[in-house]
C-alpha cells in the first residue's frame, strides 16, 4: 500500500508540472532561462528548475550517478552451456549453473534471490552487486514424502512453499541465509491428479493468495471447473489449514494455467493458458494437428472473481491463414472438437465475451510460455543505442508491461527465448500491431542436447533481469550498457527535439495566418470579380432586350413592307385592267 500511495502521489505531481513545462514552452521566445543540471541527472523542467524521476514516462527523468552503478562482472566467469543472443544495447553473464533444474525465481526484498528446484529443494543465493555469489540449500526437497512444486511466495514474516499436492509454510526473515525450520502444511488436494503443471502460489499485498489447478489431459468429462485459479485468505490461516475442494473462493474458471502467475503494478493477476496435445477440427483442416500450427498459448488478465476464460470448451487462434479459409484473425475463438454437437453452437458460445474472457495478448503455438513477470520500473534507464543507458537497468518505457518467459520444447526451434511485449499507456492495452522485443534467446535453433529453457524470471534493485534455464541449470543476469554521459546526452536530444517540435507548430501557426489572409485577399477579389461579373450579366440583360426591342421594330417594319408590296401590287393589276392586259 505504501508503494501504491508514493506511486499516486508521484504521478500527481508529474501531471502538474508538466503543465508547468507546456505554459513555459509558450513563452520561450520572450524569456527563455537556463537552469544548470545537476551533474549526472535528467532536467525535467527548465522554467521550474525541477529534477524528478520519472519511471512512467515516455522519456523519463532519471538521476544517473556512475557510483550507484553495478558496473562489475563475477570474479570468475562462467561460460553458457548454449550460446545465447541478448537484444542490442545488452549484456548477459551465467551467475550460477551449480543449482540442477532451476524454475522459479523470487528477489526477496533485500535484493536477496531465492531459486526453486524441484528436484532438489529451495536455494538462497546471497551475492555482491557484481554477481559473486554464495548459494546455500535452505530446505531439502526429499524431506517430503512427494516432490516440490514450483511455488514459493512470501507474506509477512512467512514463505510458503508448495509440493506438488500441499502447500508449507516457514517462518522467514528478509536476507535469511540458513535452513527453514518449524514447517506447518497450510493446504492440501492442491493437485490430486498430479498434473504436470506442478502448482504455483502468488500472494498479494492484501495477503490473498491465489492458487492455480491445471489438467494435463482433455476428454469429454472434463469442464471449465477442473481447470481454476481460487483465492484463499493467509492473513488468517485456520489451524487445520486449507483443503483445496472445499475451501477459498473461486476466482476465474476454465484457466488451464500453465507456468507462473504474475501481477501487475496495480496488483491485477496475469497468467499463462496452454494448449493440450493433437487438436484436430475437419472443418478447418482435414488432418492438421491446431495445437502446434494455428492455435494460441494466452496470456490473460482475471479481472475479477467468477469469469470464464474458456477451457476445455474454447481456444484461441493465432493465425489459421495458411491452413484455412475459415480463418477469424488473431484472437478469433473455436470450440473444442472433443465437445462439438449438432445440439449446442459451440462456436458461438466461444464467441460471446459474457460466457468468454478472451485473452489480452494470443501467444504463439509451441512455446511453452512458462512465465509472465511486470516490471515495476525499478532502476530504470533511458537511452538509445548511440548514447546507451542511464543505468544498467531495464527500459523506463517497459514499466508495468509484461516480459515473458518462452520455455519451448525439447528438439522444438519455437520457443526458447525471453521477449518484452509492448503494451500502450492508455487503458493498459497490449499494442498487437508490434513486434515482441527478443531480450535474450538461443543463438541456434534446438536440437538435439541440452537447450536453453527459460522459465524463471525476477529483477533485482538494480533493475537487472534475472532468467533461470532449468535443462542447462543456469541462472542468466541480462544487464543494460551504462554510459555517465547517457542522461545528457539524451536528455540533450530530447530538448531538440521538443524544441523542433515547437518550432515547427509555431511555422505551422505563421503559415496558417498568411494562408488565412491570402485566403481573405482571394475573397475579396472573388466578391469584386462577381460584382462585375454581375454589372456585365445585366449589361447583357438591357442589350438582350434592346435586341429583343429592335427586333420587335423590324418585324413591323417587315409587315409595312409586306402592305405596302401588296398595295403596290393591287394598283398595278387596277392599271393592267385598266390598259386592257387582261
Amino acid at each position: 500500500m505504501k508503494k501504491q500511495i508514493i506511486f499516486l502521489f508521484t504521478f500527481s505531481l508529474l501531471f502538474a508540472l508538466t503543465f508547468a513545462k507546456k505554459s513555459a514552452k509558450q513563452k520561450k521566445n520572450s524569456s527563455k532561462k537556463s537552469v544548470k543540471r545537476p551533474e549526472g541527472s535528467l532536467e525535467f523542467s527548465a522554467a521550474a528548475g525541477v529534477i524528478i524521476p520519472d519511471a512512467s514516462s515516455d522519456n523519463p527523468i532519471i538521476l544517473s550517478n556512475v557510483e550507484d552503478q553495478p558496473l562489475c562482472k563475477p570474479d570468475v566467469p562462467t561460460s553458457p552451456v548454449k550460446e545465447l543472443k541478448v537484444m542490442s544495447g545488452y549484456d548477459f553473464f551465467v551467475l550460477t549453473n551449480k543449482i540442477e533444474y532451476p524454475r522459479k525465481l523470487l528477489m526477496d526484498r533485500t535484493n536477496h534471490l531465492l531459486v526453486v528446484s524441484p528436484e532438489r529443494g529451495l536455494y538462497s543465493i546471497r551475492m555482491d552487486k557484481c554477481g559473486n555469489s554464495d548459494i546455500l540449500q535452505i530446505l531439502d526437497g526429499t524431506l517430503f514424502d512427494e516432490k516440490l512444486g514450483t511455488g514459493v511466495a512470501i507474506y509477512g514474516q512467512y514463505i510458503f512453499v508448495a509440493t506438488e499436492t500441499s502447500i508449507y509454510r516457514f517462518p522467514y526473515n528478509d536476507g535469511q541465509h540458513s535452513p527453514l525450520a518449524d514447517g506447518v502444511k497450510v493446504m492440501s488436494n492442491l493437485n490430486p491428479l498430479k498434473s504436470t503443471e506442478a502448482p504455483d502460489i502468488v500472494i498479494d499485498v492484501h495477503g490473498s493468495a491465489f492458487i492455480p489447478r491445471s489438467m494435463t489431459d482433455v476428454d469429454e468429462k472434463v469442464g471449465s471447473t477442473h481447470a481454476v485459479i481460487k483465492k484463499f485468505n493467509f492473513r488468517d490461516i485456520p489451524e487445520k489449514g486449507y483443503d483445496f475442494d472445499l475451501d477459498g473462493e473461486f476466482f476465474a474458471f476454465g484457466t488451464n494455467t500453465q507456468g507462473l502467475l504474475g501481477f501487475d503494478v496495480q496488483s491485477q493477476l496475469w497468467g499463462l493458458n496452454g494448449l493440450p496435445k493433437d487438436i484436430k477440427r475437419t472443418d478447418i483442416h482435414p488432418d492438421q494437428d491446431l495445437s502446434v500450427s494455428g492455435l494460441a498459448e494466452e496470456l490473460n488478465k482475471y479481472a475479477g472473481p467468477g469469469n470464464n476464460y474458456g477451457f476445455p470448451y474454447c481456444y484461441t487462434e493465432h493465425s489459421l491463414e495458411k491452413i484455412s479459409e475459415l480463418s477469424r484473425g488473431r484472437g478469433g475463438q473455436w470450440g473444442n472438437p472433443v465437445f462439438l454437437n449438432e445440439s449446442f453452437a459451440l462456436d458461438a458460445y466461444c464467441l460471446d465475451e459474457t460466457s468468454n474472457r478472451v485473452p489480452e495478448v494470443p501467444l504463439p503455438p509451441k512455446s511453452y510460455a512458462s512465465n509472465v513477470h511486470f516490471y515495476s520500473g525499478t532502476f530504470c534507464s533511458v537511452g538509445d543505442l548511440a548514447t546507451l543507458g542511464t543505468s544498467v537497468g531495464l527500459p523506463c518505457n517497459w514499466t508495468n508491461t509484461p516480459i515473458i518467459a518462452n520455455h519451448g520444447f525439447d528438439n522444438q526451434p519455437e520457443g526458447h527465448s525471453v521477449v518484452h511485449i509492448p503494451f500502450n499507456d492508455l487503458g493498459h492495452k497490449p499494442r498487437l500491431d508490434l513486434d515482441v522485443e527478443v531480450i535474450l534467446e538461443a543463438l541456434e535453433p534446438c536440437g538435439e542436447g541440452k537447450c536453453f529453457t527459460p522459465y524463471g524470471l525476477a529483477v533485482d534493485q538494480y533493475g537487472r533481469l534475472y532468467i533461470s534455464s532449468d535443462e542447462t541449470n543456469e541462472i542468466v543476469v541480462v544487464t543494460r550498457y551504462f554510459s555517465e554521459t547517457a542522461a545528457r546526452e539524451y536528455t540533450d536530444k530530447v530538448d531538440a527535439m521538443e524544441d523542433a517540435m515547437e518550432d515547427s507548430k509555431e511555422q505551422g501557426d505563421d503559415d496558417d495566418e498568411k494562408s488565412g489572409r491570402d485566403d481573405d485577399k482571394n475573397d475579396k477579389d472573388d466578391d469584386r470579380s462577381s460584382k462585375d461579373d454581375d454589372r456585365s450579366s445585366k449589361d447583357d440583360d438591357r442589350s438582350s432586350k434592346d435586341d429583343d426591342r429592335s427586333s420587335k421594330d423590324d418585324d413591323r417594319s417587315s409587315k409595312d413592307d409586306d402592305r405596302s408590296n401588296k398595295d403596290d401590287n393591287k394598283r398595278r393589276k387596277s392599271d393592267g385592267k385598266n390598259r386592257g392586259y387582261e
